[in-house]
């Protein structure tokens, strides 16, 4: 990695933030496993008050999750003998037999190729789990499975319960298990530890304060 191209890199994110694209980023570059560049610009967040980038600054990784633990742990069932690419949805989710569902594979729920819209119907009013479970089981088809891609958050939802009927453990603590910790991710997670709350860039306003993703001390 050039002096040349990493302060090409640094002048590109410095524009930004006067531009007022980004209020701040964080930013490391590693090479040959050896860390070589880690720098934290801006601001990580803008309102009540300024509060300046860190490098240890927390972020919501928002769809990211998708691949960086619903699809991670999805093949590591797979390494596991436990479930295969082409294996039927149903087999592991019964209770979504129906409607064409019965077609639909694992390898289709990774690639968006199922058939469902892209989100549940967001103006009917639900919350929880359980809700979302039984939202899934009832979920009709847009198109046939295998003939459209649509990007789809309900293909993530019927992934990471089949990583809980098959593992036995919800997704979160099976990521926890099997990924984030033997690769020492202390910070990442789907619950973050309250004693964290002071390093984690706010995403979102509630109630006219700013609030990371998922702070559900926010509804208290």
């Amino acid at each position: 990695m050039s002096a040349e191209r990493l302060a090409r890199m640094d002048s590109i994110i410095r524009e930004s933030i006067e531009k007022k694209e980004l209020p701040g980023a964080v930013v490391l570059v590693a090479r040959h496993g050896r860390v070589v560049w880690r720098k934290a610009y801006g601001a990580r967040a803008v309102e009540p008050q300024r509060e300046a980038m860190t490098t240890d600054t927390i972020f919501d990784l928002a769809s990211l999750t998708k691949v960086v633990a619903t699809t991670s742990s999805i093949m590591i069932l797979i390494e596991q003998g436990k479930v295969r690419l082409s294996d039927s949805l149903v087999r592991f989710i019964p209770e979504m037999k129906g409607g064409g569902r019965d077609a639909i594979t694992i390898e289709e729920l990774l690639t968006h190729m199922t058939g469902f819209a892209p989100d549940f119907d967001l103006r009917d009013r639900w919350i929880g789990y359980d809700e979302a479970i039984k939202r899934l089981y009832r979920e009709p088809l847009r198109s046939q499975p295998g003939t459209r891609f649509v990007y789809s958050d309900i293909n993530y939802i019927a992934l990471g319960e089949v990583v809980h009927r098959v593992s036995g453990l919800m997704l979160d603590e099976f990521a926890k298990r099997n990924i984030f910790a033997p690769l020492g991710m202390r910070d990442t997670g789907f619950r973050p530890d309250t004693k964290l709350k002071s390093r984690i860039a706010p995403t979102e306003k509630r109630r006219g304060q700013m609030n990371y993703l998922g702070d559900t001390g926010a509804d208290a």
